[in-house]
């Protein structure tokens, strides 16, 4: 993310929220009262940003998990007993100091914040089941997912549960977990192999009974978007409280679906979610609930001290880190963005690959990488490996395939036309976008002349997209599969072997 914009973000909610963050001696909650704290897509940001002020050329530290630990311990002294703390996945994958022992740093983190359970989000999947049932046997807190299956038998994986009771005294609180339905189709297929992941309305449906039984208040953490825990607010009744995932929009005031509570805390550490849950004496049950200011902003407090054994489990993750990370691979002169459409840095990743593909013998004509891989945006200057890392976190494979010109016909007019946006390289292509309709592409041409349906194109990808990723089936009925380095090592060697790169916005994809 931007760094100035996040400082914007940081600024407004602390400007929106009608409550100061509480020393460790605030006011208790009042006694009919449960809070529920939430996080979610953590991404891996044990350590906390520098940011740059927007207004002054001052900085400040804002998330990571010391600090937002301190937040967190700071209003559990409220009502000890009455509060619930958990996360709606995608909890580890996204920086190096995360990914280099594949999340076991934060879920060490997580233990000793002291979670109720986390639901696991569809990059929780990226290292393999063997590496998730390996962290939910060290987690202390349950991995909840009550729509993932394995085709086998029928049934949860046994490192997952599918929700879980909580008795805090006033009222029992069942928290359901959702994987994101869409998982297979956007984690790498060897990694979900054997699993099913069900639409999230038809596996509530015949659970929640089941869960009202145990308990008075229905929570669902579930790793969707906002627009589809409203619509999953409107097809599954009985539904107390939805925190929402994936699409990395925090929501500064809780929204009200019917009688459903929607609340997300955003992405990267970025915010606590904090809501307050009125109870009702009599029934027990959700009565009602504060639902304005619902975020607060994780930054540097004076009020609030960063979570000691965290921050030394951070420093040492950091230190161990930093002799990769810090590695200077070059320099642009051009912003770098990682907006959906055509950008330079989208351009400078397919030419790199092209670059590479020629460099192993592959001659290379054409590459492709996804859009939504592309994880931050860096302003022009220094780049360093960290900070690529951080753009680039998922260690896929650059390959080559060899496909014929009406196989990566479409392949393209699905990427543009459709869904699964791609970033290209040694291709342009015409199209006009007619509503997410097929066949909306004008004219392809590869190294300036028009592609030939019955010719062989050599194509360097990465093994995500050659597996199906992203929907994109097409590229699996290739031939002369070739493997070679993982994505980031690539990008760096071709910034180091140009630098100060320059890439910029061609007109790859030309809307008419």
């Amino acid at each position: 993310m931007p760094r100035i914009f996040l400082a914007l973000l940081l600024a407004v909610a602390a400007a929106c929220s009608p409550t100061v963050a509480p020393t460790a001696t605030a006011g208790t909650l009042p006694d009919d009262r449960i809070q529920l704290l939430h996080t979610d897509d953590v991404h891996g940001h044990l350590d906390a940003d520098f940011v740059q002020s927007a207004n002054t050329s001052s900085s400040f530290r804002a998330g990571g998990l010391a600090q937002l630990a301190g937040q967190v311990a700071a209003y559990r002294t409220r009502a000890p007993q009455r509060t619930l703390l958990i996360d709606a996945g995608d909890a580890w994958q996204g920086t190096f100091i995360s990914n280099a022992n594949k999340g076991e740093a934060v879920t060490k983190a997580m233990n000793l914040m002291r979670y109720d359970g986390l639901a696991v989000g569809n990059h929780d999947f990226d290292w393999g089941q063997d590496v998730l049932a390996e962290r939910a046997k060290e987690a202390s807190f349950p991995f909840l997912a009550a729509n993932v299956i394995e085709t086998k038998t029928g049934l949860s994986p046994t490192y997952l549960k599918p929700f879980e009771v909580r008795d805090l005294g006033i009222t029992r609180v069942g928290i359901i977990g959702l994987t994101n339905p869409g998982s297979a189709t956007i984690v790498k297929a060897t990694a979900v192999a054997g699993l099913q992941f069900r639409p999230a309305a038809d596996s509530l449906r015949p659970m929640i009974a089941d869960v009202q039984k145990q308990a008075d208040i229905v929570v669902v953490a579930a790793h969707i978007g906002t627009a589809e825990a409203v619509q999953l607010a409107r097809d599954v009744p009985g539904i107390d409280v939805i925190v929402a995932a994936h699409d990395h929009l925090p929501i500064q005031t809780a929204r009200v679906e019917g009688r459903t509570t929607i609340v997300d805390a955003g992405a990267y550490t970025q915010y606590l979610g904090r809501l307050e849950v009125i109870v009702d004496r009599t029934t027990h049950k959700m009565k009602d609930a504060v639902r304005g200011g619902e975020l607060v902003a994780i930054a540097a407090n004076a009020n609030v001290k960063p979570d000691p054994e965290i921050a030394k489990l951070v420093e040492e993750r950091r230190a161990d880190g930093e002799k990769y990370t810090s590695r200077i691979v070059g320099r642009t002169t051009e912003p770098l963005s990682n907006v959906r459409e055509e950008t330079a840095f989208g351009n400078l990743i397919t030419d790199a690959f092209v670059e590479y593909g020629s460099q192993q013998g592959w001659k290379t004509d054409i590459a492709f990488y996804n859009m939504a891989g592309v994880r931050a945006s860096f302003p022009a200057g220094q780049l360093t490996y960290g900070q690529l890392y951080e753009a680039l976190p998922f260690s896929n494979t650059v390959v080559n395939v060899d496909l014929n010109g009406a196989e990566l016909a479409a392949i393209i007019d699905r990427a543009v036309c459709v869904s699964g946006r791609l970033h290209m390289a040694g291709v342009v292509v015409s199209f006009h976008f007619d509503g997410g309709t097929p066949n909306c592409v004008r004219s392809i041409t590869v190294a300036g002349a028009p592609i030939v349906a019955t010719r062989t194109y050599h194509v360097a990808t990465i093994d995500y997209l050659l597996l199906g990723g992203d929907g994109h089936t097409g590229f699996a009925k290739g031939t002369n599969v070739i493997y070679g380095d993982v994505e980031v090592d690539v990008v760096a060697a071709f910034i180091t072997a140009h630098s100060p790169v320059s890439p910029k916005v061609e007109g790859r994809l030309a809307s008419s």
